[in-house]
């Protein structure tokens, strides 16, 4: 900012030294009485040089500077918007339209972003130095009022072209769900669904679709634009008459004589240069970017006003629990959105250092029962108690340190394999020790010792030296982390179809090694394997939103009930099947 105004400073003084050197030529030339002494015209013309040459260099500064602002801009946009989407231990919010619209506006798309706003503010601020500046010289070398009505109509100007702008941006904010939509597929081509895509044949049909989403969110913003730039022509008319008048007035003074030849070379440099000063460009990019500051100033306070965290009011020693149990007690819950309970009244007992298993036909329940042990998401009603007391008064961050998932869409970090496995304690991150045994226990020594850089080796194909794994060294990978994050102090882990990429008898085997490392916790499996849930010390059977059966898998077998008849029907498969087993 401090090299703009240095930039419309040097600018004037060019301006000021050109009159000055003009005026005095012709009396240094003739050697008129009087006239500027040839000495102290060489140090005037060598100050215009000197001026000169400094403000032909500055933009190169100038430039490097606002690459560095930009960039500066842009991480601290970034981190505006991610800190308080990540910062809730819930996620319902992520799942909130309006806070999802708050966001889009915030990162302002289509040339709303805050950078490019930002960015003009100091040749805004540059501009009105050079407008006071230069009308000040106009003034006090020829007449106050031209200086006065050249800065009173280049504001004029200015204002009006933001009162244009506000309009647009009140379109650009009614278009938020177009735009969504719109990244949702570029999302979907580019990395989300990128083989599906190909495999179908869909790259056309994506492309076209982007294509027509896109242009439906930006097309009312267009419309507006060019509306707004019809009126702009016509007012930029009135600042061009306005300095036409002024430029006339100096003529006409210069030709009856009443205004020496140095003012008229300062003057109507100084008239162009208001001219030139008016940054309508500059104050249309600061609205448009101040609007998605309002975004991004408004997201936090949307999503506390709308999902508002729970206040923690007991001190418990969260980091011993569960000594004795979990308990859901009646609890039902829908989606935000939904009408529909996916859990109805639901009761569940998970005992500490018991491995419960959780099985159900797709659909049940059985992920939505995991998120709410977590704490993702509150019961709609009904209430989760852990050793008694409510989890919506335990500190939740807290209480999520303490819960090891693996669930079915585990993240696969781009990252080396050191990061995506010590993720599960990362206040243990430089336990070597802990990572070596965690390594062997999950089955992925012999994997790392195979990559090219061993534990430093990104797991990330798209980077330089980095490697793709196969889906079920991922789970491997996921299930050391989970792992690593018990040996860290977790009390609970829960496995949600842990192995689906291993075939049925790696996965049960797997699975029964990680319950022999784990028996200190209380584990809670969900598979659709039976041949993986039935060494459980119980099994529960999650039917329409409600526990319908609870025992061992012996005990369940004799009952004759809904879990017998899904282990008959799946044993049958297996049995007679080319990869039949002993279920």
């Amino acid at each position: 900012m401090g090299l703009a105004v240095l930039g419309s400073l040097l600018g004037m003084a060019v301006t000021l030294l050109t009159g000055q050197v003009v005026g005095a030529v012709p009396g240094v030339v003739e050697g008129r009485p009087g006239a500027m002494p040839l000495g102290e015209f060489s140090l005037l013309l060598g100050a215009l040089l000197a001026v000169f040459v400094i403000d032909s260099l500055l933009p190169a500064l100038q430039h490097v500077a606002s690459l560095t602002m930009d960039a500066g801009l842009v991480r601290a946009i970034g981190n505006r918007i991610t800190e308080p989407l990540l910062r809730p231990r819930r996620i319902a919010h992520l799942e909130d339209a309006e806070v999802l619209d708050v966001q889009e506006r915030a990162k302002g798309k289509g040339g709303f972003h805050l950078a490019q706003g930002m960015s003009q503010l100091p040749w805004l601020l540059a501009s009105r130095v050079t407008l006071i500046g230069s009308a000040v010289i106009v003034g006090a070398m020829f007449r106050w009022w031209v200086a006065a009505m050249l800065v009173v109509v280049t504001l004029l100007l200015e204002w009006y072209g933001g009162r244009l702008v506000e309009r647009e941006i009140d379109v650009w904010w009614g278009n938020t769900e177009e735009q969504r939509r719109a990244q949702y597929l570029f999302n979907l081509g580019m990395r989300d669904a990128p083989k599906e895509l190909r495999v179908f044949g869909l790259h056309r049909w994506l492309v076209e679709r982007y294509v027509r989403d896109w242009t439906a969110g930006y097309r009312p913003v267009w419309a507006r634009r060019r509306q707004n730039a019809k009126w702009s022509m016509l007012i930029g008319g009135v600042h061009l008459l306005a300095n036409g008048v002024a430029i006339l007035a100096v003529g006409r003074a210069a030709m009856n004589g009443s205004l020496p030849l140095t003012q008229v070379a300062t003057t109507l440099p100084a008239i162009l240069v208001i001219g030139q000063a008016n940054n309508g460009f500059g104050v249309v990019q600061v609205r448009r970017g101040l609007s998605a500051y309002r975004a991004m100033r408004d997201l936090p306070d949307t999503i506390a006003e709308r999902h508002p965290e729970p206040a923690v009011t007991t001190k418990h020693r969260i980091e011993t629990m569960p000594a004795r149990e979990i308990r859901f007690e009646k609890v039902s819950f829908r989606y935000p959105g939904s009408e529909t309970d996916v859990l109805r009244e639901l009761d569940l007992t998970i005992r500490a250092h018991e491995a419960l298993a959780l099985v159900g036909v797709n659909g049940a329940g059985k992920s939505t029962l995991v998120k709410l042990l977590g704490g993702a998401y509150q019961p709609t009603s009904g209430r989760i108690l852990v050793d008694g007391v409510d989890l919506a008064d335990l500190d939740l961050a807290a209480w999520q340190r303490r819960v090891a998932a693996i669930v079915q869409d585990f993240l696969r970090f781009p990252l080396p394999v050191t990061d995506n496995v010590v993720f599960g304690g990362v206040e243990r991150a430089g336990d070597e020790l802990t990572l070596v045994r965690v390594a062997r226990e999950s089955g992925i020594a012999e994997v790392v010792r195979g990559l090219p850089k061993g534990w430093d080796t990104v797991l990330d194909k798209t980077f330089d030296g980095g490697v793709d794994l196969s889906g079920g060294e991922w789970q491997r990978v996921a299930l050391a982390r989970a792992l690593f994050a018990v040996h860290a102090g977790a009390g609970v882990l829960v496995l949600d179809e842990p192995a689906a990429a291993l075939d049925v008898r790696a996965e049960a085997e797997l699975v029964e090694r990680y319950l022999e490392l784990t028996s200190g916790v209380a584990s809670l499996i969900i598979s659709h394997r039976f041949s993986v849930v039935r060494n459980a010390d119980r099994i529960c059977v999650l039917s329409d939103g409600r526990i319908v059966e609870d025992g061992t898998h012996e005990e369940l077998l004799d009952r004759d009930g809904e879990y017998a008849g899904m282990f008959r029907l799946q044993a049958e498969r297996y049995v007679t099947g080319p990869e039949a087993i002993d279920v």
